[in-house]
C-alpha cells in the first residue's frame, strides 16, 4: 500500500507541477489502472488524450479502463480510433496490443489493408534481404552498431531500425528531464531502460 500511495504521489505531484505535461498524465492514469482505481484513470486518460491525441499507449490504457468499467461500446471506439492512429505513425506494436485487447472482448479489430505484423515483417525480409524494423515495420536502415553490450542492447539491435532509435534518443531526453532521472542510480536506469522498452515496443 506504501508503494501505490508513494507511485500516485509522484505523478499527482507531476501533474500538478505542470498540468499540460502529457507524459506524466499517462503514467498517473497508468499507475491507476494498474491498482485498479479505474474510474479516476478514465478521467486522467481522457485528459492525457486531450493533451495529447496521437498518445496510442493512451488509447489503448483508456480502451482497456473503459472494458473494466462495463462500457464497452466507448472502449472499442475508443481503441478503433488508436488502432488506425498507431497504424498511420508505424507503431506497431501499441497497435497490434489494441487489436488483441479487441478481440478479448469479443469484437473484430479493424485491420489496415496495409498493416503489417511481425510474422510479415519476418517473410518480407526473407524475401528482400532488408532489414525489417519491428517498431514501424518498413525496411529501413538498420543500426550502426549496437547501442550498448547486453541482452537488451542485443535485441535492440535486432528489431530497431536506425530512424526508431533516433525518434527514442530524441524522447529519452524528455523522459530524462520530466522524471529528474539520476542514470547512475539503479531506480534511475529502471525508470529510463521501462520507458525505453515502452517506446520501442520491445517484450
Amino acid at each position: 500500500m506504501a508503494d501505490k500511495e508513494e507511485q500516485l504521489t509522484k505523478w499527482r505531484n507531476m501533474v500538478e507541477g505542470d498540468p499540460s505535461d502529457e507524459m506524466a498524465h499517462f503514467k498517473l492514469g497508468q499507475t491507476l489502472f494498474d491498482f485498479g482505481d479505474f474510474s479516476e484513470a478514465e478521467d486522467v486518460l481522457r485528459k492525457t488524450l486531450k493533451l495529447s491525441p496521437q498518445h496510442t499507449q493512451a488509447h489503448r490504457v483508456l480502451g482497456e479502463t473503459l472494458f473494466k468499467l462495463g462500457k464497452k461500446e466507448e472502449a472499442a471506439q475508443v481503441l478503433q480510433d488508436g488502432i488506425q492512429i498507431a497504424h498511420d505513425r508505424g507503431q506497431f506494436h501499441p497497435r497490434n496490443q489494441m487489436q488483441e485487447a479487441l478481440k478479448k472482448a469479443g469484437v473484430a479489430p479493424p485491420m489496415p489493408q496495409d498493416a503489417t505484423d511481425g510474422q510479415s515483417a519476418e517473410a518480407a525480409t526473407g524475401a528482400t534481404g532488408d532489414f525489417v524494423c519491428r517498431r514501424c515495420g518498413r525496411a529501413n536502415p538498420r543500426m550502426e552498431e549496437v547501442p550498448f553490450t547486453s541482452e537488451l542492447g542485443q535485441k535492440i539491435y535486432a528489431a530497431i531500425c536506425q530512424p526508431c532509435w533516433r525518434e527514442w534518443i530524441a524522447q529519452s531526453i524528455k523522459v530524462i528531464n520530466e522524471y529528474r532521472l539520476n542514470l547512475i542510480s539503479p531506480e534511475g536506469n529502471k525508470v529510463y531502460e521501462q520507458n525505453m522498452k515502452e517506446f520501442l515496443g520491445i517484450e
